[in-house]
């Protein structure tokens, strides 16, 4: 039966006259003529106690216990990212010929424990822990892939769909388990092939069952080793995704297939893309920068978009709804009236009417190209019947979007007044950033002044 205890401690105070003038003592407490009472002071020392959990046959205090198991919760469930930029910092791969003949040669010098006399023992040792090298040497790897390898929910919600959209949906994760199960079928047959090689009773019985415990390590690592040259495939791919800096303001090229974004991206910023007079010549995210009064901005060319649904559109047109949705950009939209492109102006209509109503939040500048053309290319009239859609599509297909800039690549006509536009577009990107900023910093610090 446990009982909370104190300790008393007492002790007698001799009575003195000193102790009588100067001590006020409580009501109730009186001196009587010659006769003193000395007052008992009493001091209570509270015994401080502490659980304890046997833990690994140690006692181990409670609260450092609960410490460390929340501490190795919180290593297994990261929060999610809230920038980009993991993929560089995926390891090294190495194939899996160079791991497995690497791991071959350090294995086999390793040597048996010295002191052994006898020869069996000495042969059957240096075999156990030959393959126990062996095994190791071929699991560390794979282990340390797995675990720098990040899981896809714990990304940024751009590099999620970068992910999804560039390796397929499920074979990022489909790759990463096969290559966990190379790891445990190596570990399972290294183990169990140098236990019945420690057993061996003869020098000859260790030497054959070395040699049959390397042949099959070795066969097990060469006919399920395509997953770690899948890994490294992926690591390529996926280090060679353009970074984005969420701080510094983009600009995004939005338009239909052709219709002349890549040659904007060469003359507004330092990025190079493929210019060639073919639908989808875009085909993934290209990165430029612009420079303007010592000030940075990104630049991003995307693949063009068609007239259709979402369920109906390939993984290159998601690659721009992904940009458009989980990065903050402000849309240069580009639209082609001279119908070189491969799509109607009644359809580039249709796009740009949906994604501008989709994405009414950012920052937009619309621009027509090729506008040398557009005299000689023929002028499609919509009868007037008062339906203001038609009115509004005879207007696209004349002039463009209200406001929207003429330029030309070609003859230079409008390129001046769209980098001023582009320039002030950025610059008004940059200050929006720098709000959502202020406003996510004062409302942590108004919820941790609500908490204290």
């Amino acid at each position: 039966m446990s009982r909370a205890l104190s300790i008393l401690q007492q002790w007698q105070i001799n009575s003195t006259k000193f102790l009588l003038r100067s001590s006020s003592f409580p009501q109730g407490l009186s001196v009587n003529a010659g006769r003193t009472k000395c007052p008992t002071l009493c001091f209570c020392r509270q015994i401080q106690t502490v659980t304890y959990d046997i833990v690994n046959a140690s006692y181990v205090p409670t609260s450092q216990t609960k410490q460390q198991q929340q501490k190795k919760t919180t290593d297994k469930a990261p929060d999610l990212l809230e920038s980009v930029g993991a993929f560089q910092k995926l390891p090294m791969v190495m194939p899996s010929v160079d791991i497995l003949y690497s791991a071959l040669r350090k294995a086999k010098r390793v040597p048996p424990t010295k002191g052994i006399a006898n020869i069996a023992k000495r042969e059957r040792n240096r075999g156990a822990k030959q393959l126990d090298a062996l095994m190791k040497e071929l699991a560390i790897p794979l282990r340390e892939y797995l675990e720098n390898f990040p899981k896809r929910r714990y990304l940024h919600p751009y590099e999620q769909s970068l992910i999804e959209l560039t390796l397929g949906d499920g074979n990022y994760e489909e790759v990463l388990r096969k290559v966990d199960t190379l790891r445990k079928k190596v570990v399972s047959v290294g183990k169990e092939h140098a236990s019945v090689c420690a057993k061996s009773l003869t020098k000859r019985e260790a030497l054959e069952r070395l040699n049959e415990g390397l042949e099959k390590l070795e066969e097990t690592f060469k006919r399920e080793g395509k997953a770690v040259d899948d890994l490294l495939n992926i690591a390529k791919t996926l280090r060679a995704m353009p970074v984005v800096d969420l701080e510094t303001p983009t600009l995004c090229l939005v338009g239909a297939p052709n219709v002349g974004k890549s040659s904007l991206v060469r003359i507004l910023s330092t990025g190079k893309p493929e210019v060639c007079n073919y639908p989808f010549t875009t085909r993934g995210i290209l990165m430029g920068h612009i420079a303007f009064e010592f000030q940075h901005f990104q630049v991003t060319d995307t693949p063009g978009l068609l007239k259709r649904c979402d369920e109906d559109r390939n993984n290159l047109e998601k690659l721009t709804l992904a940009v458009l949705t989980h990065l903050p950009t402000a849309i240069l939209y580009v639209h082609d009236l001279t119908g070189e492109c491969g799509t109607s102006a009644s359809d580039q209509f249709v796009i740009y009417k949906e994604i501008k109503e989709r994405f009414s939040d950012h920052l937009w500048l619309d621009v027509v190209s090729k506008c040398d053309l557009l005299q000689e290319s023929p002028v499609v009239f919509i009868a007037e019947d008062g339906n203001n859609g038609h009115l509004e599509m005879a207007r696209y297909h004349k002039m463009g979007p209200s406001g929207a800039i003429r330029v030309s690549v070609k003859s230079g006509e409008g390129l001046d007044e769209l980098k001023v536009k582009v320039h002030g577009l950025l610059v008004a990107q940059m200050k929006r950033i720098g709000n959502m900023k202020t406003t996510e910093g004062c409302s942590v610090w108004c919820w941790s002044s609500v908490v204290e």
